[in-house]
């Protein structure tokens, strides 16, 4: 089943409140990864910009080769595990129903093929099964109720909702990845051997931490923040997404302690005198669910 806890990219991160080099992609670094990502005619409709933005959101944290790499637990040799235990959570919001319901999917997608192609693998390896996988996956988003998505995209269920007795959906996912990684290696068996073994592991768990605090140095700057994957997905469909009504950005009180969600998020303060910095900060929990300090600083890092 795919992981469900924090928004936690899948790069090393290192310290809370971290800022990133990258800058978030315009229109057209976004345009121009549609040649190697075209569409397909069975995608539903909205998912290609969703699907885009993944890739962008992806390529900007690739996991290290020493993580997503291990030696096998059951045997000689090197595996690769096709489930990602810190994937992200795509928060329910009903004014982007496309990136609400496929947005995990997209990030999954784009995940493994991005990793596969760095790790080696031939397009004939993984490109057939990934696409099945990705139809399977696009199948299950399309059955779930809006209860289930908030809650896959790591939300509560819903107060006053039935919740239902059993979870197909997530027996579905897992049978789909046995289905993945086993097409995977097979085939990577009859054309590249020397490659690690394909395998699903898995054994995720929800992970936790403490509430965030934002503050601005000097004080008095307005911080609004928007989830890094949703800004580029407002990117593909909107002329200035840096407009704050035009996408859903979020002003944060700065000094007041707010939950979760974590994860990658590009944002904008502005100051009293009108100096505004704009940029990409991951934000990741504390330890032992301590609260984290995002702080902004009108200058400097």
């Amino acid at each position: 089943m795919r992981a469900t806890g924090p928004w936690i990219a899948g790069a090393a991160l290192i310290v809370p409140g971290t800022a990133l080099a990258q800058t978030p992609p315009d229109a057209g670094a976004l345009k121009r990864i549609e040649a190697v990502v075209p569409a397909r005619d069975w995608y539903p409709a909205g998912y290609y910009d969703v699907r885009i933005a993944a890739e962008a959101q992806i390529g900007e944290a690739p996991r290290p080769r020493s993580t997503i790499v291990f030696d096998c637990y059951d045997g000689p040799g090197q595996c690769y595990d096709v489930i990602d235990c810190a994937a992200e959570g795509v928060v329910f919001n009903p004014e982007e129903p496309a990136m609400s319901r496929y947005g995990r999917t997209a990030l999954e997608i784009s995940r493994l093929r991005s990793e596969l192609a760095r790790l080696g693998y031939p397009e004939a390896v993984y490109a057939a099964p990934l696409a099945e996988y990705e139809k399977a996956l696009i199948a299950i988003d399309t059955g779930r109720s809006e209860p289930e998505l908030i809650v896959a995209g790591g939300g509560d269920w819903p107060e006053g909702q039935e919740m239902p007795f059993d979870d197909g959906a997530a027996e579905a996912e897992a049978a789909a990845q046995a289905a993945l990684a086993a097409a995977i290696d097979a085939n990577r068996l009859r054309l590249s051997p020397k490659l690690p073994r394909v395998m699903v592991e898995g054994g995720c768990g929800a992970g936790e931490g403490g509430p965030i605090i934002v503050r601005t140095v000097p004080d008095g700057g307005e911080v609004l923040l928007i989830n890094a994957f949703a800004f580029k997905v407002c990117t593909r469909k909107k002329a200035d997404p840096w407009d704050r009504f035009a996408c859903k950005w979020n002003e944060w009180e700065t000094g007041v302690a707010k939950t979760k969600p974590y994860g990658r998020f590009v944002y904008q303060v502005k100051w009293p005198d009108g100096v505004v910095r704009k940029g990409t900060r991951e934000i990741v929990p504390g330890p032992d669910e301590e609260s984290v300090t995002v702080t902004f600083r009108k200058a400097g890092s």
